[in-house]
């Protein structure tokens, strides 16, 4: 007797919101040899083709039910003798195209079921019994993200209200980043293949003799899957006093040469972070020029995110974003501007939000297609025909790969688990 197997394959909680994602398949198997099961478990079978059918079939024993649409019941145990003017014998086991879900509890809805089973108090998807389980993951699609962090000498001079409570004392920016770091790469490492590019150089000082305006060639922290670890271990601790100005543009230089080689096939962007203007000689002018190539030529978005910044700077950052691809519209700033750490935190997250596809592979391919389902937080996702109808979901590539949609997409970001269900009718 077969019977359904889904898991869930879930990532832990956000400090907002929690991102988790499973997936479980039946693979179908199916013999349609019933010899060694019970009278009841062969109704039990029989009555899921034609729930999910919503007429009658033979199986290969020749065992068969007969739908009553005169009296409303349903009737098995035993081989009957069909008139053929009121029922349909099918010995297929090929797909059989149906316009009623596979979760249908009974072929009518003025039906009952007498098969003796324990099915004939079930509703809902109990009733659908896959053939064969597998399980297996799906894996989804990651993102190559790289921070590209200002450490000047500002981050750790400057002191602000992080909490927003003036009971408990202001602490510096780059503690407040490095917590905010230390969150998302711990909360995205299954889903985000992170890296992080400093400016200035690690080791830099105050001064320009002292480095203050240098940076190190290609990447402190090259991108790489599960490696919050690594990020954490690769920039300065939160209460280190880091130093130097601000070298924007070579920064986003080697960022975005560093990106453009990587040829992982997967979508990269840059998460620009910095709470003052540009400085160490860098013209604001070859930086935009950087940004919007980086857009334009190479796909690589940039986020610019700003902390606390004045009204010179914010010109300058709205100028960043503009080019980068993803600007806010958000009145006067179109970068994400933070004026505490909360705020800092909800950027990052609707950044990271943002680079998280909502199309999944789906392998291996279903083979009865039209009994597939996705359910999210424990709800079916109803299948749509393209994103332009509203939340569900659809197929994106023809049976390997689906998309969610609307709601659904979100829910997958910020729910507690995703399932992709395989059945298949017992032939």
């Amino acid at each position: 007797m077969c019977w359904p197997f889904p898991s869930t394959f879930a990532l832990g909680p956000l400090p907002r919101s929690a991102i988790a994602l499973a997936c479980a398949f039946a693979l179908p198997a199916c013999t349609g040899d019933n010899s060694g099961e019970s009278a009841g478990e062969s109704d039990s079978l029989t009555n899921v083709t034609s729930a999910s059918q919503g007429g009658s079939t033979t199986g290969s024993t020749g065992t068969s039910t007969t739908s009553a649409s005169n009296s409303g019941q349903s009737q098995s145990g035993s081989e009957t003798t069909e008139d053929p003017s009121t029922s349909t014998t099918d010995n297929s086991t090929g797909p059989i195209t149906s316009s009623t879900s596979p979760t249908s509890s009974t072929s009518s809805t003025s039906s009952t079921s007498s098969s003796g089973s324990d099915s004939d108090s079930s509703t809902g998807n109990d009733m659908v019994k896959p053939c064969q389980v597998e399980e297996t993951e799906i894996q989804p699609i990651p993102s190559d993200i790289l921070f590209v962090l200002d450490k000047s000498g500002s981050m750790s001079m400057e002191f602000w209200d992080h909490d927003n409570n003036i009971q408990t004392p202001n602490i510096t920016r780059w503690k407040s980043l490095h917590s905010v770091v230390k969150t998302v790469v711990n909360a995205f490492d299954d889903r985000i293949n992170f890296g992080a590019k400093l400016y200035p150089k690690i080791d830099a000082g105050s001064y320009i003799d002292q480095g203050a305006c240098e940076i190190t060639p290609g990447i402190e922290v090259p991108v790489a899957a599960n490696n919050a670890m690594a990020i954490l271990s690769g920039i300065p601790g939160p209460e280190i006093d880091v130093l130097g100005g601000t070298p924007s543009f070579q920064a986003l230089s080697e960022s975005y040469t560093y990106l453009k080689g990587l040829m992982t096939g997967l979508d990269s962007a840059v998460i620009f972070i910095t709470d003052g203007e540009i400085s160490c000689d860098n013209p604001p002018a070859a930086a935009i020029a950087a940004i919007s190539d980086a857009w334009d030529l190479g796909k690589i978005p940039t986020y610019v995110v700003g902390i606390d910044v004045d009204a010179q700077t914010a010109s300058q950052l709205n100028s960043f974003a503009l080019a980068g691809g993803k600007e806010l519209n958000n009145g006067e700033y179109k970068f994400y501007q933070a004026t505490d750490q909360d705020e800092l935190q909800t950027a990052m997250q609707s950044i990271l939000d943002d680079t998280i596809s909502c199309a999944l592979p789906v392998d291996p391919e279903p083979a009865f297609p039209e009994l597939y389902e996705v359910w999210v937080d424990g709800m079916e996702v109803l299948e749509v025909e393209d994103c332009d109808q509203g939340s569900g979901w659809h197929w994106t590539q023809k049976h390997t790969e689906i998309e969610l949609c609307g709601d659904a997409c979100v829910d997958l970001k910020h729910g507690e688990g995703i399932e992709a269900r395989y059945y298949c009718l017992a032939g």
